[in-house]
């Protein structure tokens, strides 16, 4: 499991840098129409993207092992599936 949750999180955070740079990778933001792009702050957008993945990758490494070191391994091995679901409810 320590591989595992090493990689997500290390993708959530690749993920959110690469979104900064290719905004293009926003969901819906690159098969709306010219003119409705024209209408979106893609700089703030993006930006908040990149932070709220970074976060989650952050949240999901240091969660793992911080709940692996106090012995609550249960808790430790959803870290994944908590920090998804409680963040992306959260963040959005």
């Amino acid at each position: 499991m320590d591989i595992l949750n090493l990689i997500v999180g290390l993708f959530m955070i690749g993920i959110g840098f690469l979104v900064k740079s290719a905004p293009e990778l926003i969901a819906g933001y690159n098969t709306m129409p010219k003119d409705k792009k024209k209408n979106v702050d893609i700089e703030g957008l993006s930006t908040f993207m990149r932070n709220g993945l970074i976060i989650i990758g952050l949240s999901i490494i240091i969660g793992y092992y911080l709940f692996k070191w106090i012995g609550f391994t249960m808790i430790a091995n959803s870290m994944i599936l908590i920090v998804t679901l409680v963040g992306v409810t959260i963040w959005l």
